[in-house]
């Protein structure tokens, strides 16, 4: 048996982790160095592609129901609107944002964990780690310090640095933490609201004065963030309602007030995600501006696209190798990522007349376009995110059909199964442990040890949607375990390019 996964930090990307690599059969230990679970809510916004893979998994609907489902952004300047963002336009069965606490959706994956027997090591801190020869290769050694100051040795066989921004395990391997300040003060606050805002809707304010977003969080409450407050208190109900005052047209009480804080943004990167057995993922590899709502389902997917890679090479199925596609297909993503809230953030808390004048101008002309809404919802909602190119890609494909490296969409489709066709969804086919072969057409099944194979046709009234992915001719679409499209070929090359792809990237 292996020795277990050391998993280091015990939020949302570490018990992702956990729960990715346990519900496969890894054996993992799961260390926080806190007392108990946080009770503050930091990340609050899930998005649409976070909860398609959680919903893969299991757990999407016991998460949704603690939230609260937003469809509508609505952008103000100058206090006057300036456009809504309708999360209609997502072409996902979660056309919103989900807020909910950091806490609920920890809760959901700790419950997850310890279903299958995971539970976190709480008062469990990583204090030295180091990489000694063992049997030939360099395996990490480290060193925990236990609840009561108690010190143990652990040798395991990986280790997922997940421990957030102050990462012991990125510091002691020495990987620069690449990136800058934003510079300015921000100040959050959760708290009730009466008045004119609409309760599931979130509202930015881009003004003279500043940023102001309030979003909700169900209730009648809502999180409070603003750029540029000078007061170096802790922010109390006072300061924050004169600020919402300042910035916002819309009459509104705040009250109750139950968190309050000052935070800086820092927008930083690793230049790599593995070190050997090292592997960073989540705040431990990138932190960014919370604009958009983007960095703990970053994380999540982080975790995601490793943990089906980092199985197969536990059991002997893949290469180690293999795991040099989790950083060659992550690092682009992080790297746009604090791009886009870089420029996301400077643009809506600038005071600069200029650039003021250009949002309170250009914004409502582009804002209203079908198109820009529908890519600004994809990019927030992070279902346009894909690996095209990358390693585990196969560049051509069948006429007609999605490109390799792609997520795979959703249309409405029916599947073969004991002798009848059953109505699904195509995203409820992925099997997050396996690779999945889609097929398209008529012809025989493709016997393949390396993916299980499942006929399809269109369902009625959905054939648009369903060529738009299979094409019109027939085709196999090979499915990665995280949803991805790995290659897609003819139905009658679909036995010979699976093979292929199989001895191309998992021969060990």
């Amino acid at each position: 048996m292996p020795h277990p996964v050391l998993i280091v930090g015990a939020g949302p990307t570490g018990l992702t982790a956990a729960y990715e690599l346990a519900r496969q059969g890894v054996p993992v230990r799961l260390i926080e160095k806190t007392a108990s679970p946080a009770t503050t809510s930091r990340a609050i916004a899930v998005q649409a592609r976070t909860l398609e893979m959680l919903a893969q998994r299991g757990l999407a609907d016991t998460l949704v129901a603690r939230g609260v489902q937003t469809r509508i952004a609505q952008f103000y300047g100058e206090g006057a609107p300036l456009f809504r963002l309708d999360f209609d336009h997502l072409e996902s069965r979660f056309p919103y944002i989900l807020f909910v606490s950091q806490v609920e959706t920890e809760t959901v994956l700790r419950e997850a964990c310890a279903a299958l027997g995971v539970e976190t090591e709480w008062n469990t801190e990583l204090v030295a780690i180091a990489r000694e020869s063992h049997d030939g290769q360099a395996r990490p050694t480290a060193v925990l310090r236990g609840p009561g100051g108690t010190l143990e040795v652990l040798r395991p066989d990986w280790v997922i640095a997940s421990g957030g921004a102050h990462s012991l395990i990125r510091r002691t391997l020495n990987l620069p933490f690449e990136g800058k300040s934003v510079g300015q003060g921000f100040v959050l606050g959760d708290q009730r609201v009466s008045g004119a805002l609409a309760p599931e809707e979130l509202h930015i304010f881009s003004s003279s004065d500043g940023f102001l977003g309030m979003f909700p969080l169900g209730g009648g409450r809502f999180r409070l963030i603003a750029s540029d407050v000078a007061d170096s208190e802790q922010p109390n109900l006072e300061t924050l309602q004169q600020v919402f005052d300042a910035r916002a047209h819309l009459p509104a009480t705040l009250h109750d007030l139950s968190w309050s804080s000052r935070f800086a943004i820092n927008s930083r990167m690793v230049g790599t995600l593995r070190v050997g057995r090292f592997l960073l993922g989540g705040d431990a590899a990138h932190i960014h501006s919370p604009a958009g709502g983007q960095g703990m389902n970053t994380g999540m997917q982080d975790m995601m696209n490793l943990g089906w890679k980092l199985t197969r090479v536990i059991e002997g199925r893949a290469p180690e190798s293999l795991l040099d596609s989790y950083e060659a297909e992550r690092l682009p993503v992080i790297r746009d990522l604090l791009h886009g809230t870089e420029a996301l953030t400077a643009n809506m808390a600038s005071t600069s007349p200029v650039r003021r004048m250009l949002i309170d101008h250009i914004s409502p002309y582009l804002g209203s376009r079908d198109l820009v809404q529908e890519k600004v919802a994809a990019r927030m909602g992070q279902i346009a995110i894909g690996y095209e190119g990358g390693p585990l890609t196969d560049g051509s494909h069948a006429r007609g059909t999605i490109a390799p490296g792609t997520r795979l969409p959703d249309p409405l489709l029916e599947v073969a199964r004991d002798g009848a066709w059953h109505p699904a969804h195509a995203q409820d086919l992925v099997d997050p442990s396996g690779f999945v072969l889609l097929r398209a057409g008529d012809g025989p099944a493709p016997e393949s040890p390396f993916a299980k194979s499942l006929k399809l046709r269109p369902a009625p009234e959905h054939a648009e949607a369903f060529a738009q992915v299979f094409g019109r001719d027939g085709a196999a679409v090979l499915v990665r375990p995280d949803g991805y499209v790995a290659l897609s070929a003819p139905l009658t090359d679909a036995a010979s390019a699976v093979a292929a792809y199989a001895e191309a990237h998992f021969a060990s």
